[in-house]
């Protein structure tokens, strides 16, 4: 096993995959003191600093694209730590931190997070980022407390999360700004202070919105905008000066592929997944939740007199959603819309390897799952979910994604749709 012997002032950059333990002295590792016998793993595609605080001794062993690379000078500009001493003196309640891709909104916050519990602070963040989200698992938002120096968000245990229903908020904005408000407050019932890690998407009148409301109902008291050359400023002409703090980016930012991120995600939902099981759930007990199945008056499939087989029916305000076999012709469905209004059709095993998100009475994310089917005679929905107790479970919120119990994404659902 390679070693490193360190002086105080060493700067080195760690980049995944890679496997590190100090054997003597002391370091700071994404800003949290790690001591002797400490162990630290960097997985691929992630990488951050090390920073010797005396003399000290560092074991590694390199994985698949993994390594070690000391620096000459400090990767952390002067300008972040100016700010997390303001934030230690004032002690801010919500910190929001906001950058377009790529600019290390994620170690940022770790950074800040380490340094705050190195001040005897009590650290909540959230990870918004529901496509390479680290505090939970894709598709969704996750609020992590920290407990301790963590190198990676991913280490921070996850307190709540909130599930949002696809790997882009760009359709799910109402589910996006309603979640992040909600962790808000659960954060601040166990935390000093809670950091709010935006998504990279702030250009273009969707991304606008989503960033501009999310300021506005979270209201934090300071907004980190981390940015290379003014790309935020249409954003933050809303927020009162008094709040804005502008920081450059860290040198040796990491530049993530879109193949890269998919790998990620894939391996992150595959990891989920992994001792998952089939959960059946009565249609009766549990609430359907962000979609028009289930929230219609039942009809009797009988009393339609159309040829199709169909094997759900119900009327809603809009119109009658039905459930069939295979795709309608026109004249049926034309002959049920002089009947009802607007027909809404749902083909039956459409609903395969859809994402869903399974929550209890209070709107706490149990955990989320496939739909392997929908037993509409049975009035069953099966599931498959590391979730155990089907008992636990009061209600499905159907998401928008499509993916295999791998992690191999296969599409997306239209909203709307169920």
């Amino acid at each position: 096993m390679p070693e490193l012997k360190l002086k105080r002032g060493d700067v080195v950059m760690l980049e995944g995959q890679l496997s590190l333990e100090v054997k003597e002295g002391e370091v700071l590792i994404s800003g949290g003191r790690r001591g002797k016998e400490s162990r630290t793993v960097i997985p691929r595609a992630k990488s951050v600093p090390l920073e010797a605080e005396g003399d000290a001794l560092v074991a590694y062993t390199l994985g698949q694209d993994g390594k070690v690379e000391q620096l000459s000078e400090r990767t952390i500009p002067r300008e972040w730590d100016a700010l997390i001493s303001e934030v230690i003196r004032q002690r801010p309640k919500i910190i929001l931190v906001m950058g377009s891709v790529d600019v290390g909104k994620s170690f940022f916050t770790t950074y800040l997070a380490n340094t705050m519990i190195r001040h005897g602070l009590r650290v909540g963040a959230i990870d918004s980022d529901v496509g390479q989200s680290d505090i939970g698992p894709p598709t969704t938002m996750g609020l992590g407390i920290f407990e301790q120096p963590v190198a990676q968000l991913y280490e921070v245990p996850l307190s709540s999360a909130y599930f949002v229903g696809s790997m882009s908020p760009s359709e799910h904005m109402l589910e996006f700004v309603v979640g992040v408000k909600w962790l808000v407050e659960q954060g601040l019932k166990k935390a000093d202070s809670v950091i709010v890690n935006t998504p990279g998407w702030v250009s273009g009148g969707p991304a606008r919105s989503l960033q501009l409301y999310t300021l506005e109902t979270v209201d934090p008291d300071i907004v980190v905008a981390i940015q290379r050359e003014g790309e935020l400023e249409h954003l933050l002409s809303s927020v009162p000066r008094a709040r804005v703090r502008r920081l450059p980016v860290s040198m040796k930012v990491r530049s993530r592929s879109s193949s890269e991120r998919a790998s990620l995600r894939a391996m992150m939902l595959g990891k989920y997944f992994e001792d998952a099981g089939k959960l059946v759930l009565n249609l009766r007990k549990v609430r359907l939740k962000r979609c028009y199945l289930h929230t219609g008056r039942p009809i009797d499939v009988g009393t339609l007199g159309v040829k199709v087989q169909i094997v759900h029916a119900e009327q809603m305000p809009e119109g009658i959603l039905i459930v069939t076999k295979r795709r309608m012709d026109r004249d049926a469905i034309q002959e049920l819309e002089a009947r009802f209004g607007r027909v809404r059709t749902i083909i039956q095993g459409s609903e395969r390897n859809m994402m869903v998100g399974l929550t209890n009475d209070a709107n706490e994310l149990l955990g989320i799952g496939i739909i392997e089917r929908i037993d509409y005679e049975k009035g069953r929905i099966v599931v498959l979910t590391p979730v155990k107790n089907a008992d636990e479970v009061a209600a499905v919120q159907f998401g928008s994604m499509r993916i295999k119990p791998d992690g191999e994404e296969i599409g997306t659902i239209r909203q709307g749709t169920f």
